[in-house]
């Protein structure tokens, strides 16, 4: 490790890197992978750190200088390897911020950590950290983001657009605070190190490509982070650890990011869900939504032994009013359905047939004419349960004609009734798993209810209304990093965003996007991973829903739906995830390759393989099998399992020939 100073640079070499900061305001420069010989970071758009105040006023590193008024100073600390950069206000200004920088050189990394004393009259309610990082558009072959389950990796088509893919965590749109980019023979990551029990530490993060001349355009694009922040005047707040890693693939760096957030020390599906988890893996979830034409529930007992079996059984809309009605009281059900005893009765009838069943529900958004909210006495004021914002206003939502309120997860009522709906289903109608509708799919958000901690502690509630029950075989919408802790299931992703929305088309151009399986390495030994548990264009009835879930590991899903032609895909799920989930369920994920340009290869710990052929024309030949066009090849050690081959999809052929 070799530190110094010339020509108004600081230079900080190692074997691997060599990182060039100004002397002036400590603005990175450039960072060089010496093996490699490039220059993965060609400077900032602005001066190592940032800060937006409430009324959008901005201060930067840049703003000082070693002859003042605001001061910039640095020292070196030889026996750690830590350069220190001080930034030192005007004494004489109306606002004053302090700030000190940390910046530790590792071999093969850079860690940064922020220090700011507020003294500018407001909050700050956001701080870049680092300011955002130039990079060159030429050498950029891939970008890795946690966009979307099960994560994407970018074409060097999408940096050369003017757009970007700047979203926050956590939530569904980046499910960890991570990226990470291919940059001509190097690679490069960006995120932060902050295990629990740590606050989460909410960010904007993403790529971004603006129209000339403005910053970050032109030959340069940039990468951004920034913490989501509340910092009040006369306030301290010192920032999670942020790291760059040079050097390492994706897959090595979302690795490394799993162990030094302390994610692999999370309890396993095992552990978590206990003898479940042999019946989960083999399990299809079927869907059953009374209005799409079932019967009563007196009548289901009969008609369950035309599921699969084992089966994932998953009531949906059956509490009063139906979807998005009455929540978060789903017992009794509607009686148009039956009673709650005619429900339990369900229950009782799948577990004799060896299924399992998980009712979906909703705590997070409340109908205001909900049980819980109006047959109190006194009832409960919206005020009493909802988020608010800085003003103390409600936060309401509305989904389609449904009006509802946005609840704070700090809420008193809202502790106590979630309490009380575990009760239930364990005492009243005690089915096997829970499915909890949004909370892995809310965008984050500030919340101002007087009982949360902090604004920022939204996730947060969720997280500790969660951890009692991770026992119960919690799952949820989506899903993001912490919350696999807990949850035995995320449920949605980038296919259900594409099919149903274009959302990815749309915002980042078509054919500059592929999915990627940065969630597999982080969480698939924790979670279980499914398409949403609601969209029927997801269910595994299709070919390439087919061969994306067989790709990325995810369990199969249907819909119990007489008369829809439904039935026969159903029944392949069954046969498939009886076959081929034990395989892959709840097992860490090793590697994913590119056999060729349209043919993928994924594996599994204890030799279970997976080939898909993405092309929509051409079979692919491998050691003597056709893979069909949007077919697969499934093997365990070498030996065949499952596939769907031939010049053309027509069927599945599984391991004892059968079809």
């Amino acid at each position: 490790m070799r530190f110094a100073v010339a020509s108004g640079r600081i230079l900080v070499t190692t074997p691997r890197y060599r990182l060039i900061l100004s002397a002036e305001n400590g603005a990175l420069l450039s960072l060089i992978d010496r093996r490699a010989r490039i220059a993965l970071l060609r400077g900032q758009n602005g001066c190592m750190w940032g800060a937006v105040a409430t009324d959008l006023t901005t201060v930067s590193g840049c703003g000082y200088r070693p002859s003042g008024p605001s001061r910039f100073a640095f020292s070196w600390r030889q026996e750690t390897s830590t350069l220190v950069l001080r930034y030192l206000p005007d004494p004489d200004a109306d606002r004053r911020l302090r700030a000190t920088v940390e910046l530790r050189a590792g071999l093969s990394q850079v860690d940064l950590r922020l220090v700011l004393d507020n003294d500018w009259g407001r909050p700050l309610s956001s701080v870049l950290l680092p300011a955002d990082l130039l990079a060159p558009v030429a050498a950029a072959k891939a970008g890795y983001a946690p966009n979307f389950l099960p994560g994407v990796r970018f074409r060097p088509s999408f940096f050369s657009r003017v757009g970007d893919n700047v979203l926050t965590y956590p939530g569904r749109w980046a499910f960890a605070d991570y990226l990470a980019l291919d940059l001509g023979q190097s690679h490069l990551a960006l995120y932060s190190v902050s295990p629990a029990p740590a606050p989460i530490a909410p960010v904007d993060l993403g790529f971004i490509h603006n129209q000339e001349p403005v910053p970050c355009s032109g030959p340069l694009f940039c990468l951004t982070h920034v913490f989501q922040t509340w910092i009040g005047d006369g306030a301290s707040w010192s920032s999670p650890l942020v790291r760059l890693r040079i050097g390492e693939s994706a897959s090595e760096s979302i690795l490394a990011y799993r162990r030094e957030n302390g994610i692999d020390r999370y309890p396993s599906l095992a552990e978590k869900v206990g003898d479940r988890l042999s019946v989960l893996a083999r399990a299809p979830l079927v869907k059953a939504d009374p209005w799409k034409g079932l019967p009563a529930f007196r009548e289901w007992p009969s008609q369950l032994g035309r599921l699969p079996s084992p089966s994932l059984l998953h009531p949906v809309a059956f509490q009063p009013g139906g979807h998005d009605e009455s929540y978060p009281d789903f017992l009794p059900p509607d009686p148009r359905w039956g009673t709650q005893e005619e429900l339990a009765r369900v229950v009782s009838s799948a577990h004799a047939l060896g299924q399992l069943v998980m009712p979906y529900l909703n705590v997070s958004w409340w109908d205001e004419q909900a049980p819980s909210l109006r047959s109190l006495s006194p009832p409960l004021e919206p005020a009493d349960v909802a988020m608010r914002t800085s003003s103390g206003e409600v936060v309401r939502e509305q989904f389609g004609s449904h009006d509802g309120l946005v609840v704070s997860p700090w809420a008193l009522p809202v502790r106590r009734r979630v309490e009380a709906l575990m009760e239930e289903w364990q005492r009243d109608v005690p089915v096997d798993c829970l499915f909890f509708d949004q909370i892995g799919a809310r965008p984050w958000r500030r919340d101002f209810n007087p009982a949360a901690p902090t604004p920022l502690a939204y996730a947060d509630g969720w997280l500790s209304l969660l951890a009692p029950y991770r026992d119960r075989c919690l799952m949820v919408e989506d899903g993001w990093d912490r919350l696999a802790e807990s949850a035995a299931g995320f449920h949605g992703g980038i296919l259900l965003m594409q099919r149903e929305l274009s959302w990815p088309d749309r915002h980042w151009g078509a054919g500059t996007w592929e999915p990627y399986p940065l969630a597999l390495w982080l969480l698939h030994d924790k979670v279980l991973l499914y398409q949403h548990d609601l969209y029927e264009g997801t269910m595994t009835e299709d070919p390439q829903a087919l061969a994306f879930n067989l790709a990325f590991g995810l369990v199969l899903s249907g819909r119990w739906q007489p008369g829809t032609g439904s039935d026969s895909w159903l029944a392949l799920s069954g046969r498939l995830q009886r076959l081929l989930g034990p395989y892959y369920a709840g097992r860490p994920f090793l590697s994913y390759r590119f056999l060729a340009p349209s043919v993928t290869k994924s594996e599994f710990s204890g030799g279970y393989t997976v080939v898909v052929n993405w092309s929509e024309q051409e079979p692919y030949d491998l050691d003597g099998y056709r893979i069909a066009p949007l077919g697969f090849l499934a093997r365990a050690d070498g030996r065949f399992l499952a596939g769907a081959l031939g010049d053309t999809w027509r069927e599945v052929v599984v391991e004892d020939g059968s079809r």
